[in-house]
């Protein structure tokens, strides 16, 4: 009788598993980056596949709903709480006195990675056109800023890196998320409205490169500056508390990714 009171559910084996998987790595964090030279990435990935649906079957986020729904928005906000995290920890003013670093590593090197990866796609994946393959680049190209931080973060590896290069790494690795919007859209709309070239570059240029990329860098700086004004207003009449302080700009980062979805800014 004693077994009926216990609640055995899969959400519950989420966390456990989570929660285990979490504290036994942080416990060997060290030795597994620096010893075994694996990032955090690599061995969760590993741990979903063991646990998840294709092996073990403990959870199966499948039964959760709309799969691609959950990926997007949990993505979104792994994303979005990274790449706010790179612009606190830049330099004061890094973008203003590196622009040009930055946007040679964006625009010729971005480009000319998303070509060459195009090519190893078309060329490994038969059925695919060249279309689909620039469609499949344009997802890997992107710099993930979560990667990244094994490099930039802290550690051994990135102690042997100068402080320029991390900067520069950190700040493209926040940048190229949003600049992967053109190369993914381009080869959508090359698919989708061929061979019309001027719907294609009207939808490209109107949709993506001026609303969702140059309005959603303007609306960001507006919302990160009003941001730093109201911390540093209330800091100064001493209203406000360490904690909240601490946790304000991971809470203006899941403000943005709100208001960005909302208007059809990714």
């Amino acid at each position: 009788m004693a077994w009926d009171h216990l609640s055995i559910n899969r959400p519950h084996l989420a966390y456990i598993i989570l929660g285990g998987f979490t504290s036994l790595f942080m416990l060997v964090s060290l030795f597994v980056k620096e010893k075994l030279y694996i990032g955090e990435a690599t061995v969760a990935t590993i741990c979903g596949v063991i646990f998840g649906p294709y092996a073990a079957n403990l959870f199966d986020p499948n039964s959760w709903g709309n799969v691609d729904q959950i990926t997007l928005e949990c993505s979104r906000i792994v994303l979005v709480v990274q790449c706010f995290a790179v612009g606190v920890e830049l330099p004061k003013a890094y973008m203003t006195r590196h622009w040009k670093s930055v946007v040679y590593l964006l625009i010729p090197v971005m480009t000319f990675g998303w070509l060459v990866v195009s090519v190893f796609i078309w060329w490994l994946i038969k059925p695919l056109s060249w279309l689909d393959s620039l469609c499949i680049a344009a997802c890997v190209t992107a710099t993930d800023p979560v990667l990244a931080s094994s490099v930039v973060g802290k550690g051994k590896f990135a102690k042997r890196i100068p402080k320029h290069l991390r900067d520069l790494l950190s700040a493209e690795s926040g940048c190229n998320d949003g600049m992967a919007f053109p190369f993914i859209y381009l080869a959508i709309y090359l698919i989708h409205y061929r061979p019309n070239a001027g719907e294609v570059f009207y939808h490209w240029f109107v949709f993506t490169v001026l609303y969702e990329c140059v309005f959603g860098a303007v609306f960001g700086c507006c919302v990160g500056y009003a941001g730093r004004r109201l911390i540093k207003w209330a800091e100064a009449k001493n209203i406000i508390d360490r904690e909240s302080f601490l946790v304000f700009y991971f809470t203006l980062a899941l403000f943005c990714a709100g208001a960005g979805s909302i208007l059809g800014k990714s």
